[in-house]
């Protein structure tokens, strides 16, 4: 039979069989799709807690004191949150990048877990009170209900893995000003379009969920990110009636050269060669990367120091599913690569002036932020901080003057250093070296952090031995470090001096007046 005479023969039922193929798909699309009101209703999760009381309008609140929530208010279905090594089936370059980030750990890291469970011991409202730190920590968790004191909903493979694909895939508002989590995430009628036969059957419907134009919109902006990186320690979670920045990331941008020429946290964090990419802004060349990287890389620069041995896998609470650990602490190392030429990016050292004053040598050292959007350092700054070391040696070689030295054996600085740094306070005062945050009743300073494109200018009145002439030899570096050793004393037992990095250093020689 020719051709044509056979296409004409099928063509009626290879045109029945698609309408037919329709139907079923459609019908299968209906089916499978979200109900009326998706997620767990309030009263279907047991004994959940409210030690908070209502809002405004008398409506619970059911993950605050931490300012995300679902779009219905509702909670989501645990069983229905697929976990990230899932969505690597179609997406395993974003899913290889993602698994050794602080997003992907930042539920799980051992530092953070034990830290919370010290703070939930302080006020009365105990487990409930972790809801404030999981919801930027652990979004699964909270919003399954599992941040509560009677375990009554299963554990899941997407609720260990912190910030996953679906925190920020399924977003459609978020709030920086408030922080505190302050994001609004469709959790609930999202993940019907997640998996199993719809998403063979309608791969559109799979890709408009987590593709809405208004989350694709969201999540490039700084706004998005702001809404974790602004940390408000208020009433809800401190011992104080006023409100305090702990983290402000967010407004440290505003206003900024990056603000105003377009920069944003993606921009940085997400280029494939973060270093390069800020090297470039550095050399005033302003462009958006070619691509963008799920890889989130920071400045915690500890998380990725493969040299700690079996210490790392115990700081980073174990290993992730989806991936041989082999690889991973391959991929852990490549990001502490790239974390650490980052570091090195942002800052800046240089002798600014040197003179000799009544038998005291006088010099200013200006401390500069070159690379980073926000100041430097960020972060929560009771724990994250930089110090500045000076040494002033003579013609023998003999140190006359040392500033800011660190001891490698207890991880403590010397108490005179110049530290960038805040401190909280409890209501006696005494400062909270162990990051229990909701004992502060009050935040100061030692020394405020410096604005991007800034500086900051250290004065030093140096002694100078009588009848020593010079000429001097000076040198300084910068350190920076994420945490306090009594952090990891006192909340995870552990005897572990946390070793600093050098962000920037010079040497210089200062010859007789």
């Amino acid at each position: 039979m020719p051709f044509k005479s056979q296409f004409r023969y099928h063509a009626r039922p290879i045109v029945l069989s698609l309408i037919l193929s329709g139907i079923v798909i459609a019908g299968l699309s209906l089916t499978l799709s979200a109900p009326d009101e998706p997620g767990v209703a309030l009263e279907d999760v047991p004994y959940y807690q409210l030690p908070f009381g209502p809002d405004a309008a008398g409506d619970p609140r059911p993950f605050w004191p931490s300012r995300m929530q679902t779009a219905s208010g509702r909670f989501a279905d645990p069983e229905a949150i697929s976990s990230s090594a899932e969505c690597a089936t179609c997406h395993q370059q974003e899913f290889d990048e993602w698994l050794p980030s602080l997003h992907a750990y930042a539920g799980l890291d051992n530092v953070y877990e034990k830290t919370v469970e010290a703070n939930e011991d302080l006020l009365r409202h105990g487990v409930e009170q972790g809801r404030f730190c999981e919801g930027c920590h652990s979004p699964a968790e909270l919003l399954t209900g599992r941040t509560n004191r009677f375990a009554s909903v299963m554990p899941s493979d997407a609720a260990a893995e912190g910030v996953n694909c679906i925190a920020c895939h399924t977003a459609v508002h978020a709030d920086p000003e408030q922080g505190n989590g302050a994001l609004t995430l469709t959790l609930e009628s999202s993940l019907d379009q997640l998996s199993g036969p719809l998403l063979v059957a309608a791969p559109r419907d799979h890709a408009h969920a987590f593709g809405a134009e208004r989350t694709n919109a969201l999540i490039k902006t700084p706004e998005f990110c702001g809404s974790c990186h602004t940390e408000i320690l208020d009433a809800s979670m401190s011992q104080s009636s006023e409100s305090h920045y702990a983290q402000a990331t967010f407004q440290e941008w505003q206003g900024s050269w990056y603000e105003k020429n377009n920069v944003t946290c993606q921009d940085c964090h997400m280029a494939p060669d973060p270093a390069s990419y800020v090297q470039q802004l550095r050399n005033g060349h302003i462009a958006k990367p070619e691509r963008y990287t799920h890889r989130f890389v920071g400045a915690n620069y500890l998380l990725f120091d493969t040299s700690l041995g079996s210490n790392l896998a115990f700081l980073r609470g174990g290993f992730l599913p989806g991936m041989s650990q082999e690889r991973q602490l391959e991929l852990i190392e490549e990001q502490g690569e790239a974390t650490r030429a980052l570091l090195r990016a942002a800052a800046g050292l240089e002798l600014r002036n040197a003179r000799r004053d009544d038998g005291a040598l006088h010099v200013d050292i200006a401390v500069q932020n070159l690379g980073a959007g926000h100041n430097l350092p960020t972060g929560v700054l009771d724990q994250k901080h930089m110090w500045l070391e000076v040494q002033l040696r003579n013609t023998e070689g003999r140190v006359v003057y040392h500033s800011g030295a660190y001891d490698a054996d207890t991880g403590n600085v010397d108490a005179a250093a110049v530290r960038w740094m805040e401190v909280f306070r409890n209501r006696d005062g005494q400062p909270i070296l162990d990051h229990l945050t909701f004992r502060t009743a009050a935040i100061d300073w030692e020394r405020k952090t410096i604005p991007p494109r800034g500086e900051d200018v250290v004065g030093y009145d140096i002694p100078l031995p009588e009848g020593d002439t010079g000429p001097y030899a000076i040198e300084a570096h910068l350190w920076y470090t994420v945490a306090l050793p009594e952090l990891l004393f006192n909340n995870l037992r552990v005897e572990m001096p946390v070793p600093p990095f050098e962000l920037a250093d010079f040497s210089a020689e200062i010859s007789r007046p």
